[in-house]
């Protein structure tokens, strides 16, 4: 089925790409002196923080995906898993309640159900370490000035948990000139209702500012339960952030406050699939799928799943300005509690209902840098970084009446209940040099030591057969580790640059922290990779067009797999694997109100070391896995988008948006179960709209405009065999959206 989609799609995506580029290279040959001449029809320059100083992101020599403020406005860039529709080789997913939530960068999957276990893949904000990933993907994407997607190891300069890249989000800074606000409201299908405001302004000019926003997002049940009778799967979210911000002299001072709240009912797993004799603890299952499964979007859920979480924090950022270094101190405060309740055998049977989950997880950190000016010929970084983390899980799973009564102990009330406490430390101290050695060729080299001392505390109690009852374990870890990079640039032209790189990547051990069938497997080991790299950007034809490509070779060591064998969810350490592939993102401007972009990935990601994996259905123990590739990664992905302005008089412009994402074929199970299977799809969103010069704004807008069905995620169901459950992609929306800025 790959090699299939290969021959017939590869050469239609790669010349995708290339035909954003081909309008702009007709125009170039006729039209070139013209657009130098108009001196504004070229692409935005976007300055970046990748490497902790600011930079053109052309002169950025790593795989880095940059997105301003404008461009998650004019592409429907609000929540933080939509960022999988600009990002090549990247995904983020909720499989289910807030602790699920999924991030994969290259054939890499982060999910942190487990509260003993570190991510691969960090989230940032504001330059700030979030511990959990649904710390971050919780929240939404507004008052952003841009997002910063950066593959590859980062633990040179970012250290915590970047072994396969980073996401930060960059939060728009107080303007200390001008008050500046907007307002904004839309309702849409589904009962989509959503609002957001920010006001921004000085309270002593050039010196002291402030800014506050906010944002409330909504919608009804995109799933019906047929056993209560109610539509299910809403959203409740809402949240606000403050930031002041004092400049004096060679000082400045930002402090920011945020907070967010969630309490929607979700998320309902449906059917996907049931194979002949499937049964629930041997009761046939094959009557309750409804009609039209698994796209109907109806479920058979016997209980309710909520997703009440909500977290937030203190931060302050202060810099000093000394010739010729400048001083960075970074310090915040964080938490974040999640409580859903789950019904995770998905069926009307009341097996395994009210599913209670409590994490609550505290952070505290703190950064200091030194830095020098930029433009010099050795420019250089060196800092300090802590970092401690306490966290609980308490979890409460208790049968239900239909299970059968010998699995329940006699005089219990059935129930497995597990009570985890984690508190882990990471001290680190790193250095980073450029040596330009002329205007074109320049060399770098970036160095981290990291210590990242754990203690964790395991209790799981049963009082049935379905699960063991274990007692308590107490274990400590204190592991180090050297993270390097090493790379060289060179700058044919001013616009055309050539780097590679190879970088080492490092993520601490950790504990199982959820159900387990015994202690053998309690921990497992730190992971190691080592990435190399090659890419080329380039800016063409008067800034008009960008091409922006990078190939990289990837090793794993000591992968930390995730596997579900039905009833428990295990770590483990796989042994090693590759993943190899590329990105190719593009834009181009042919016209001075037309923009095209155009974004390839391709991940060839597979196990060359796992001899105690998961094995295929039917079969018991653990099987060889080398040669399998990797679950959840597909090896496709593809966005692109075409805007076209209209001036409709002389204060009053329209224009349309349209935009494309496709992903590949995905096993969503470690032995690539094909009953766990999603089939390759493709979303279409789109909106038209009206703008005024005094920023007045109102557009329809549709997503998922051809209703593309697809999955999400598909799990064996628990103490059943033969059925299988999931999650489904968002529905068709259309809505209407009015803004006014200021």
């Amino acid at each position: 089925m790959e090699n299939s989609f290969w021959g017939r799609n590869a050469w239609l995506l790669a010349a995708t790409a290339i035909a954003t580029l081909a309008p702009t290279l007709g125009w170039a040959q006729t039209d070139q002196v013209a657009g130098q001449s108009a001196g504004n029809g070229g692409i935005e320059t976007i300055v970046v923080t990748a490497q902790r100083r600011a930079e053109d992101i052309r002169d950025v020599p790593i795989s880095i995906t940059a997105v301003s403020a404008q461009t998650l406005e004019d592409r429907d860039i609000r929540s933080f898993h939509d960022i999988q529709n600009i990002a090549p080789n990247f995904q983020s997913l909720q499989l289910g309640d807030s602790r699920t939530s999924v991030m994969r960068l290259r054939g890499v999957t982060s999910q942190q159900t487990n509260a003993g276990q570190q991510s691969s893949v960090a989230n940032y904000i504001d330059g700030v370490f979030m511990s959990r990933t649904g710390m971050g993907t919780t929240q939404d994407l507004f008052d952003i000035e841009r997002v910063e997607v950066l593959r590859g190891p980062q633990g040179d300069l970012f250290g915590m948990n970047t072994a396969a890249g980073l996401v930060n989000v960059i939060t728009r800074n107080p303007n200390l000139s001008n008050f500046e606000g907007l307002a904004e409201l839309e309702a849409g299908t589904w009962g989509n209702l959503n609002a957001r405001a920010r006001l921004s302004g000085p309270i002593i000019e050039d010196t002291l500012g402030v800014s506050l926003s906010g944002y409330f997002d909504s919608h009804g049940g995109y799933t019906h339960n047929v056993i209560t009778g109610r539509n299910v799967d809403n959203l409740r979210k809402l949240g606000v952030r403050g930031k002041v911000q004092y400049v004096s002299g060679n000082f400045t001072a930002t402090v920011t406050a945020d907070y967010q709240h969630e309490t929607s009912e979700c998320c309902a797993a449906i059917i996907t699939k049931l194979s002949p004799g499937a049964n629930f603890l041997g009761a046939p299952l094959a009557p309750i799928a409804p009609a039209g499964y698994p796209f109907s979007r109806a479920t058979v859920q016997g209980a309710r799943n909520t997703n009440p979480n909500h977290g937030g924090g203190v931060s302050a950022e202060l810099v000093w300005d000394f010739a010729p270094f400048s001083v960075t101190s970074l310090t915040a405060i964080r938490y974040w509690d999640a409580t859903p309740v789950s019904d995770i055998d998905s069926l009307p049977f009341r097996g395994l209902d009210n599913f209670y989950i409590a994490q609550k997880h505290k952070q505290v950190s703190e950064e200091i840098r030194i830095t020098s000016p930029s433009g010099q010929q050795l420019e250089y970084i060196a800092g300090l970084f802590f970092f401690n983390r306490s966290s609980t899980d308490y979890e409460n799973i208790a049968l239900g009446p239909d299970t059968p009564a010998f699995l329940t102990l006699p005089g219990t009330d059935g129930a497995t209940v597990t009570d985890a406490r984690i508190n882990d430390t990471s001290y680190a101290v790193f250095g980073h040099i450029d040596y330009h050695w002329t205007d074109r060729f320049t060399t770098s080299a970036g160095l981290r030591y990291t210590r990242e001392p754990q203690q964790g505390s395991f209790t799981q109690t049963s009082n049935n057969l379905a699960f063991r009852n274990l007692g308590t374990i107490d274990a400590k870890r204190d592991e180090g580790a050297l993270t390097w990079r090493l790379n060289a640039s060179y700058k044919w032209t001013p616009d055309i640059m050539t780097y590679v790189s190879i970088a080492r990547g490092f993520k601490p051990g950790g504990f199982n922290m959820t159900r387990i069938p015994d202690f053998d497997n309690f921990q497992f080991k730190p992971e190691t990779n080592i990435n190399y790299e090659a890419g080329v950007k380039s800016s063409l034809f008067d800034n008009r067009a960008t091409l922006n490509i990078s190939a990289y070779y990837t090793n794993y060591d000591n992968f930390q797999a995730l596997a579900f064998n039905g009833t428990d969810l295990i770590t483990k350490n796989a042994g090693s694997f590759v993943t190899k592939g590329f990105e190719i993102e593009a834009e181009a401007r042919p016209l001075s109100n037309l923009t095209l972009t155009s974004a390839i990935g391709f991940v060839d990601a597979h196990f060359t070391y796992f001899p105690d994996g998961q094995c295929p259905v039917g079969m018991a123990g653990a099987c060889d896995l080398k040669g399998y590739r990797l679950s959840g990664v597909p090896r496709w992905t593809y966005n692109g988008s075409a805007q076209y302005e209209i001036p409709l008089s002389a204060s009053w412009d329209g224009y349309v948006q349209a935009d494309y994402e496709y992903t590949g074929d995905i096993y969503f199970q470690q032995n690539l179960d094909p009953s766990a299977y999603g089939r390759a799809h493709g979303v279409v969103n789109a909106h038209i709209g009206v703008r005024s010069d005094e920023g007045l704004s109102a557009e329809i807008y549709a997503s998922n405009l051809t209703d593309s069905k697809y999955v999400n995620f598909v799990y064996p169901s628990p103490l059943s065999t033969g059925a299988y459950v999931g999650y489904l992609g968002n529905p068709r929306i259309i809505g209407a959206r009015i803004r006014k800025a200021f």
